[in-house]
């Protein structure tokens, strides 16, 4: 069908609508163009059992995405929240008999996250 150089020539993109209108390659997207054109060119050579070993090689080269350690999100009820206010309020009016100026302004900081929390929550309910 095509010649190597020919295959050189075609961008990533090209090849891979080559091979997606092969049918018998699998792993197409995540394989990058000198992986395709070994891949063509396996099908073309030798059959389809090459090529879907090479297919199946290249998918295994491709680490996978990192996931991002995302906190979950439970689920809050305002007036949970408003409880845990209030708890903070009192930490935070110790804090400032004792002066502890810097933990006074880390309960002020959590104080105004819970705020924001009830306020989307309140969004979301309406």
């Amino acid at each position: 069908m095509m010649d190597e150089k020919a295959l050189e020539e075609y961008t990533v993109t090209q090849l891979k609508e080559i091979a997606r209108d092969t049918g018998k390659i699998k792993g197409i997207t995540s394989m990058k163009k000198a992986d395709l054109i070994s891949a063509i060119r396996a099908l073309q050579d030798e059959g389809v059992e090459k090529a879907e070993d090479v297919s199946s090689e290249a998918a295994e080269k491709v680490p996978e995405k990192k996931v991002s350690k995302e906190p979950e999100k439970s689920t809050e009820t305002g007036s949970s929240l408003k409880e845990k206010m209030g708890i903070l309020r009192q930490k935070q009016e110790e804090l400032r008999k004792k002066g502890d100026k810097t933990g006074v302004a880390r309960l002020r900081k959590r104080i105004s996250r819970l705020k924001k929390r009830t306020r989307i929550l309140a969004r979301a309910a309406s």
